[in-house]
């Protein structure tokens, strides 16, 4: 859609006719997204999405299930980071097999 209002109105249209279908997951997803729906459309005045925090969600929560639980939040923190951070060790460790 070019524009909020076209967006608006689309939305709106394929919404009411998964109300009215005969699935009852569908109703429950067009309820949901029919009370999102503002911020759905918030998208065409400002041009951003929540994805960036859904995909730093979906590492922390591969970490949580990597761990199968944690002994204390620190440790939970910092696995986020090492993990989030990106960081390289293979400097770190060509140094340190270079020694053996």
């Amino acid at each position: 859609c070019p524009d909020r209002g076209s967006a608006g109105r689309e939305l709106d249209r394929v919404l009411s006719w998964i109300a009215h279908s005969n699935v009852p997951e569908m109703k429950v997803v067009a309820r949901t997204v029919r009370k999102e729906r503002e911020g759905i459309l918030n998208w065409f005045s400002r041009n951003a999405t929540n994805a960036i925090l859904e995909g730093l969600n979906s590492v922390i929560q591969s970490v949580k299930r990597a761990a199968r639980g944690f002994r204390n939040v620190e440790y939970f923190k910092t696995m986020i980071f090492l993990r989030l951070g990106r960081l390289d060790f293979s400097a770190q460790l060509a140094v340190s097999s270079a020694t053996h």
